[in-house]
C-alpha cells in the first residue's frame, strides 16, 4: 500500500523491520522503486534479494527489466532476460519495449519475431511498442505485417494500437492509410488527434493539419503541448505568420499551458524565415527560459537558409559552449562560410574541430525493397549490385540533362575543381537510393520511397522533382526534417523544408 501510495521510504521501513520476506513481500518493494522513478535501487533491491537466497519469480523479473532498461542498462537487462526459463507475455513485452526506449528498434523488431515463434501471445501494448519501432525505422512493409497480425488477434480497434498505427503509416509518408484508420477508430484520445495532425503537417497538407485541429477542439478536447508543436509546425511549413502569432499566444492565454522550447523553436523557425529575424531575436533573448541547444541550432538552420552570418556565428558559439562535441554546428556554419567563399573561414572551423576531436556523423540514405532494407552513403561503392546502380543514376543524369537540368555544383561547399563537384554532388546517398529503387521494380506504379537521416540538399530536391516528371512516377522522401511527396514535377513541400 505504501508503495503504491508513493510513500516509498515508509514501505522501505517497514519491509526492513519485517521478520518473514517472501517473494511477494521483495515484489511490492521492487515495484514500489520502479514506479517512483528510482531503478538503480531496484536492482540493488534485486541483489539484495537473491543474496538473501530468494528466487525471483516472473513478477520480480519484469520490474528489474524494466529497471536496468530506465538505468540504460542494455546488456545487463538481456542476461536477466535470458537466464529466465519460462518466458511470459510481460517478460517478452518487457524486454520489446526497453529495445524501443533505448533507441533499440530493430533488436525489438527480432524479438517480436523470437516471441511470435515461441508461441507467446503478444498484447495490444506488445503490439503498438512494435509498431512503433515499425514508425521510427519507416519499415512500412513491417508495419504492415504487425498491423495484420493486429487484425488477427483482435486489437486493431484497441485505442493504443490505433494510435501507434497512425502514426507509423504517417511517418512512413502513408497519409490516406493513417487517415484510414484514424476516421475508423472507435474512439479518440488527444494522443491519437495528434498524431494525426502532426502526420498532416510532416507530409505537406498544412492546411489539413489546421482544419484536423480545429475539429479536435469541436469534440471539446483541450489540445496539449503536443497538439500544438504539431499545430505550429504546419504554421511553419506553410508560412502562415499571423496564424502562427494567434496560435503560440492561444497556448497561454485560452489554454492556460505554459510554452514549452519546442513552442519557442516552432515561432523562431517561423519568424525567421518569414524574414523577421529581428522578432526572432528578440524571443530568444526574452524566453522565459534558459535558451537550449534546440534553441540555437534553431536559429543557426534559419540563419543558414537566409544567409545570415553574423547571428549565424552567435547561435553557433553557443552551441559550441553547449555541445562542444556535435558535429552539426561547425559543418553548418563551415558551409555558411563556404557559401560566401570565405575559405579561411572554413579552414578555422575545419582546424577548431580537429583541435577538439569533434568527428563528423555520416550521411545517409536508406531504402526498402522486398521486406530488406538497403543502406547507402555517398559516392558508395559497397552494394553488391554497385555498378548496375551507377549505370542506373549515370542514364537518369542523362536524361535529366537532355530535359535542360544541370547538377548545381555551388552546392559543393569544398574548395575543388569543377569535375570533382560535379562527381560528388552526381552521387548523394539519396540518389544511389533512387536508382536502386528503380532497378528492383522498374515497372511498378507504387511510389518509390526513400529515407534520409539529414536534411536533403537542394541538388537532390530539385533531381527529385524533376525524375518524378521524367519517368512519370511519384518519389516519397522522409529526411530529417519533413517528407518530400515528389509528383509530376512538383514538391509536397512547395520548396519549404
Amino acid at each position: 500500500m505504501y508503495a503504491k501510495c508513493g510513500e516509498i521510504d515508509k514501505a522501505r521501513w517497514l519491509f526492513d523491520r519485517t521478520d518473514k520476506k517472501n517473494v511477494v513481500s521483495w515484489n511490492s518493494l521492487i515495484a514500489g522503486y520502479l514506479k517512483n522513478g528510482q531503478p538503480k535501487k531496484c536492482i540493488d533491491l534485486f541483489q539484495e534479494m537473491q543474496l538473501g537466497g530468494f528466487k525471483p519469480d516472473d513478477v520480480t523479473v519484469s520490474n528489474v527489466l524494466g529497471a536496468y532498461f530506465r538505468s540504460r542498462l542494455v546488456d545487463e537487462a538481456i542476461e536477466v532476460f535470458n537466464l529466465i526459463k519460462n518466458k511470459d507475455k510481460v517478460s517478452w513485452t518487457t524486454m520489446i519495449v526497453g529495445y524501443v526506449q533505448n533507441g533499440k528498434e530493430e533488436d525489438a523488431l527480432n524479438l517480436f519475431a523470437k516471441m511470435l515463434a515461441e508461441g507467446v501471445k503478444p498484447d495490444s501494448f506488445t503490439i503498438s511498442s512494435v509498431i512503433s519501432s515499425c514508425a521510427k525505422l519507416a519499415y512500412l512493409c513491417n508495419g504492415q505485417v504487425v498491423h495484420g497480425k493486429a487484425i488477427l488477434l483482435g486489437v486493431d480497434n484497441d485505442l493504443l494500437v490505433s494510435s501507434a498505427l497512425v502514426d507509423m503509416y504517417c511517418k512512413c509518408g502513408i497519409i490516406k492509410d493513417a487517415w484510414i484508420v484514424f476516421d475508423m477508430m472507435p474512439s479518440r484520445n488527444v494522443v491519437s488527434w495528434n498524431a494525426m495532425i502532426r502526420g498532416y503537417a510532416q507530409n505537406g497538407q498544412d492546411l489539413e493539419a489546421l482544419v484536423l485541429y480545429e475539429k479536435l477542439l469541436q469534440q471539446k478536447l483541450k489540445p496539449d503541448s503536443i497538439t500544438f508543436v504539431a499545430v505550429l509546425s504546419a504554421c511553419n511549413h506553410a508560412g502562415l505568420i499571423e496564424e502562427g502569432r494567434i496560435y503560440f499566444d492561444s497556448i497561454s492565454k485560452r489554454y492556460a499551458l505554459v510554452p514549452t522550447l519546442d513552442h519557442y523553436a516552432c515561432m523562431i523557425n517561423l519568424l525567421g524565415r518569414s524574414g523577421c529575424m529581428t522578432e526572432a531575436i528578440d524571443l530568444v533573448n526574452n524566453m522565459p527560459h534558459e535558451p537550449n541547444s534546440l534553441i540555437w541550432s534553431t536559429l543557426l538552420s534559419v540563419c543558414a537558409i537566409k544567409g545570415d552570418i553574423e547571428n549565424g556565428e552567435m547561435a553557433a558559439k553557443r552551441l559550441f559552449e553547449l555541445e562542444p562535441l556535435n558535429a552539426g554546428p561547425y559543418i553548418m556554419l563551415s558551409n555558411m562560410y563556404a557559401t560566401c567563399g570565405r575559405w579561411e573561414d572554413v579552414a578555422s572551423v575545419r582546424s577548431l574541430m580537429k583541435s577538439k576531436n569533434v568527428k563528423k556523423f555520416a550521411a545517409y540514405s536508406w531504402i526498402e525493397i522486398d521486406n530488406e532494407v538497403h543502406k547507402f552513403v555517398a559516392e558508395d561503392a559497397t552494394h553488391p549490385q554497385t555498378e548496375i546502380i551507377y549505370e542506373e543514376l549515370g542514364r537518369l543524369i542523362k536524361k535529366l540533362q537532355e530535359a535542360g537540368f544541370m547538377p548545381d555544383t555551388k552546392l559543393v561547399l569544398h574548395n575543388v575543381e569543377e569535375e570533382e563537384k560535379f562527381a560528388s554532388i552526381c552521387y548523394h546517398s539519396e540518389k544511389l537510393a533512387l536508382a536502386y529503387g528503380l532497378i528492383k521494380n522498374p515497372h511498378a506504379t507504387t511510389p518509390i520511397r526513400i529515407m534520409k537521416n539529414i536534411r536533403v540538399c537542394g541538388d537532390c530536391h530539385m533531381f527529385m522533382k524533376l525524375v518524378s516528371k521524367v519517368i512519370g512516377r511519384p518519389i516519397i522522401l522522409r529526411d530529417s526534417n519533413r517528407f518530400h511527396h515528389f509528383v509530376g514535377g512538383s514538391c509536397s513541400c512547395k520548396d519549404y523544408w
